[in-house]
């Protein structure tokens, strides 16, 4: 019965790791942005790129599923931008990055590693759409909307969707994503030297994402851990993954592995870098709150579902 939760340990094992090693001294905090720069710089585009040529030609990507997922993902999107700025009294730009932790998972640190476990056969092709998703679609929605809104710097619509086009093309993750996009439309392949690096790249970014996730925890000092926190953790733990299976299910075509093994993305604590962009609207307190809770009761929540899933 217990059997998936064994399989998930090796997880939460590396993520108490990178947490004890912080917690006790054994690597300084100061160590954790060059280790973060490296990872997202150099191994989380490669992982993208890895999973996203291998996913199969552009013609298989399930579109549908695509565009399913994402309406899932907007509307828990815009359901916790409601509720932050007219429940809780957020201001219009900063409801909407803050909701962004609602919507939008650890999909590379956390979601891929678990999937790998619970649905290994669908877990790259889901691993390359919700990729599509969140950095094509969510996350510059999220952004552009908070900058509209509060009219950051003035910035006139068309400045900040240029301003959010800029931000996404240079981020190394996209990078990642289009490159593999590339390669999946043309067909073209790594010659055997850098395919061989590449898959050393890929072999190591679980590895220092997941340290990564603990020691981010240790290093973030809870402040301010009140009612919206525990709402922004409940719409990401529960709400999202149930819109995500409850739309995906509705539409015509989409096996209920498919379904399921996005639930369980969905089901996944915000990404890491989450906090980052709550900062723009001065919302990086009341997010890295929500950053630390929603990954330690991540540990519960996940392992619970996993276990309905695998039952």
């Amino acid at each position: 019965m217990f059997e998936p939760l064994l399989l998930l340990l090796p997880i939460y094992l590396l993520i108490l790791l990178g947490f004890g090693f912080i917690r006790t001294g054994l690597v300084g905090p100061e160590a954790l942005p060059q280790l973060s720069r490296f990872t997202l710089i150099v191994c989380i585009p490669v992982l993208v790129f890895s999973a996203v040529s291998n996913a199969g030609a552009l013609g298989s990507f399930n579109w549908i599923f695509i565009a399913a997922y994402a309406a899932a993902s907007l509307l828990t999107l815009l359901v916790a931008q409601l509720v932050l700025r007219h429940l809780f009294g957020l201001r219009r730009g900063q409801s909407w990055v803050v909701a962004l932790g609602g919507a939008c998972p650890n999909t590379v640190f956390l979601g891929f590693p678990v999937a790998l476990i619970v649905v290994p056969d669908v877990a790259d092709r889901l691993f390359a759409w919700i990729m599509v998703v969140e950095n094509m679609i969510v996350i510059p929605f999220a952004v552009t909307m908070g900058d509209v809104v509060a009219r950051q710097g003035g910035m006139s619509l068309g400045a900040s969707l240029r301003d959010t086009v800029r931000r996404t093309l240079s981020n190394p993750t996209v990078i990642g994503l289009l490159a593999g996009l590339a390669f999946a439309a043309t067909g073209l392949v790594l010659a055997d030297p850098l395919d061989r690096t590449r898959a050393m790249i890929a072999g190591a970014a679980p590895l220092l994402s997941l340290f990564l996730v603990g020691g981010n925890v240790a290093r973030t000092a809870l402040s301010g851990v009140d009612v919206p926190v525990f709402f922004i953790a409940a719409m990401k733990l529960v709400v999202h993954p149930l819109i995500a299976l409850g739309v995906l299910l509705m539409v015509p075509g989409i096996p209920r592995e498919i379904a399921f093994g996005a639930m369980i993305f969905a089901a996944i604590p915000m990404f890491s870098i989450y906090v980052i962009f709550a900062a723009r609207h001065a919302g990086e307190s009341i997010a890295s709150s929500a950053l630390v809770v929603t990954t330690l009761l991540g540990a519960i929540s996940v392992g619970a579902l996993v276990l309905w899933i695998s039952g």
